[in-house]
């Protein structure tokens, strides 16, 4: 999740939110696993913002959307 979101960083998420838009920031789940991903509508995936993990993307038919990143807390 960094740069963008620290690791220890406590979101809160919409789960009303399943439209996808590109470049937004959601939490999916993929192969039982959850992950927070960027989308990207020309390729409909989900990407990762840690460069680190590029080669993580998931196509978004297979990925569950659970719902929207609204906000970040780093310092709680």
């Amino acid at each position: 999740m960094q740069p963008i979101i620290n690791d220890k960083a406590v979101i809160i998420i919409d789960l009303s939110q399943k439209e996808m838009i590109n470049n937004d920031i959601y939490v999916v789940q993929y192969e039982g696993k959850t992950w927070v991903k960027r989308y990207d509508s020309d390729n409909k995936t989900f990407i990762s913002i840690n460069p680190d993990f590029t080669h993580l993307v998931y196509k978004e038919e297979n990925a569950h959307i659970i719902g929207k990143v609204l906000i970040t807390f780093t310092n709680l």
